[in-house]
């Protein structure tokens, strides 16, 4: 019962968010008490800050701040594979910015949250501020393995990688790559030989894919190869890894799991990744910790569909440890069990059997198991997530600083409406779909003809169309001999035939050997035979005297009267 303006309740919702998790400028004038809170109630997390100074001793701009649990970073580094992907993200708050952030794999194929950075613009030296802070926390790899990072080639990302981990592979993520690829060579056979070309595991098949993709568009080729093959292409990757991903979707998947929290100001964003990684630690260890097996379940689906595959698979053994594998028409591989390698690449690249591998340990009775790397293990699994994260306390108990509180960022303000929905691509879905008929032809289903359907179709029906109905042949005939001029021959009647001479008449809907019975009222009375069987001959002398009394419809309801009766 209230009648209030739009802009009144908009303001009404701002105060109320304000008193709850206080305003925007009020939160960086407490960064460094959340900070040395964090860092006092969570021992091994790092919380950096940088302040822009104009002069020394004065009060400095909040410009970068970097943020990394101990949870997260020491379940990386104790059951994670070494590959890390990198990506970037705007912030929606009043200030803006955006987030950088470090995303791990575990042995599930599921994302680890290493470090998130927020700093004001995206560039090389915002990068190589953050690379060099997650290099200390990490090193630069593990057991003496590089580590793998894998990105969209952001502004100066690649440079800054280069210089700070020259031992390491980087990877770009396919699906940004293709999308600069369809700028400029368009069609659906182009597109399945670019990704052909990228998910071949060993040179040889790629170099076929290559040529095969120089022979339908020689640009294109030569396009492709301008980049390293060892930045997009399976059969260049290093196998330290075990990881055959060719995009980057852990993180856009990172970044839309934040969604809600990338409107919140600078210590609420925090606070909320914080809460939803110390309650995604947890779920994820019970869960694990009431799972039976001894892989994890999306790494056994994997290889359960390897093994699918291995059926169409014949071995050959050479009485020690390999294996020639016929999987087609003069197609063959070879699968060494000891060395855990096969020709396709796949099953030193990933760590588990691939389908060649599965038909070998198959023809052998091995176990299956042994051969699956350590990393997919259930055991490894629990060490991700062994940790714990520390609840955090409300501001009123934080540890007081006497460090002078930053000012708040400058405000970039951008022409037009502040946007806080993603670009999408011109083929892809809107939010909510699953696919688009955008850019598609439509045919008529009636005539087969493009660009127009069945509903505005004014051609003749093409034969094999749906729509089409053949003429019935007995019709076109009566119609001939009704409107032909000729008189119809004088047919002399036939004598009827005795009983004894009489043949069987057939039901149309009968079948040949079986009995059919013509369901009729007589057939309902009780004692009363239904009518004769189609299979019994039929008399042209027989009189309907003779058969027995048809009943009326008042002797049938009276029976079943009856019947109701008593079943009661």
């Amino acid at each position: 019962m209230i009648n209030v303006s739009v802009a009144k309740i908009r303001r009404a919702k701002r105060c109320a968010k304000d008193e709850m998790l206080g305003t925007d400028m009020e939160q960086y004038h407490h960064l460094w008490s959340y900070a040395a809170t964090i860092r006092e109630t969570d021992p091994g997390s790092t919380v950096k800050i940088k302040l822009d100074t104009a002069e020394e001793g004065s009060q400095g701009t909040f410009q970068r701040l970097y943020y990394c649990l101990y949870a997260c970073k020491q379940g990386f580094l104790d059951g994670c594979r070494p590959i890390i992907g990198l990506d970037g993200c705007f912030l929606k708050s009043a200030f803006g910015g955006q987030l950088l952030s470090a995303i791990g794999r575990d042995g599930n194929d599921n994302m680890v949250p290493i470090a998130v950075t927020v700093v004001e613009v995206e560039r090389y030296d915002s990068w190589k501020w953050f690379l060099e802070l997650l290099m200390a926390d990490l090193g630069l790899g593990a057991e003496n393995i590089p580590w793998t990072f894998i990105s969209d080639r952001q502004k100066g990302l690649v440079h800054a990688v280069n210089e700070l981990f020259p031992n390491s592979e980087h990877r770009f993520c396919l699906r940004h790559m293709y999308q600069n690829f369809k700028q400029k060579f368009k069609g659906k056979e182009l597109k399945d030989l670019f990704w052909a070309a990228a998910s071949t595991g060993n040179e040889v098949d790629w170099k076929l894919a290559m040529n095969s993709l120089e022979k339908a568009s020689k640009d294109a080729a030569e396009w492709l190869q301008k980049v390293p093959s060892v930045l997009w292409s399976r059969s260049h990757f290093r196998q330290s890894s075990k990881c055959d991903i060719l995009v980057n979707n852990l993180c856009e998947s990172f970044n839309n799991y934040i969604l809600e929290a990338r409107e919140l100001p600078v210590i609420g964003m925090l606070e909320w990744i914080r809460r939803r990684l110390m309650q995604r630690i947890q779920v994820k260890r019970t869960g694990m910790q009431k799972f039976q097996g001894k892989i994890c379940p999306n790494i056994a689906e994997k290889i359960d569909r390897n093994l699918k595959f291995s059926r169409l698979c014949i071995p050959t053994w050479d009485g020690k440890n390999k294996y020639e594998i016929d999987c087609g028409p003069r197609k063959s591989v070879v699968v060494d069990l000891k060395e855990k390698t096969c020709t396709c690449g796949y099953f030193q690249l990933t760590g588990y059997p691939c389908a060649h591998a599965c038909s070998a340990i198959g023809a052998r009775r091995l176990p299956l198991l042994d051969y699956v790397h350590a990393c997919y293990s259930r055991e490894n699994y629990l060490k991700t997530y062994e940790h714990t994260i520390t609840p955090v306390p409300s501001n009123k108990y934080w540890v007081r600083c006497e460090e002078q509180p930053p000012k708040p960022p400058a405000v970039r303000r951008m022409p037009g409406r502040p946007k806080k929905m993603r670009q999408r691509a011109a083929d892809e879905p809107k939010k909510g779909q699953v696919s688009t008929r955008k850019g598609l032809v439509v045919t008529c289903k009636r005539c087969f003809q493009p660009r127009h359907n069945s509903r505005t179709c004014k051609n003749a029906i093409h034969l094999n169309s749906k729509f089409y109905k053949a003429p019935d042949t007995n019709v076109a005939e009566s119609s001939s001999e009704l409107h032909s001029s000729a008189p119809s021959p004088i047919v002399p009647p036939q004598p009827v035939p005795n009983q004894e001479q009489a043949a069987p008449v057939q039901k149309k809907n009968c079948r040949p050997g079986k009995q059919y019975t013509q369901p009729t009222i007589a057939s309902v009375a009780k004692n009363v035979p239904a009518r004769q069987s189609c299979s019994q001959p039929v008399s042209g002398t027989t009189s309907l005297a003779k058969g027995p009394l048809r009943p009326t419809v008042a002797d049938v309801l009276y029976n079943l009267r009856s019947k109701k009766a008593r079943r009661c």
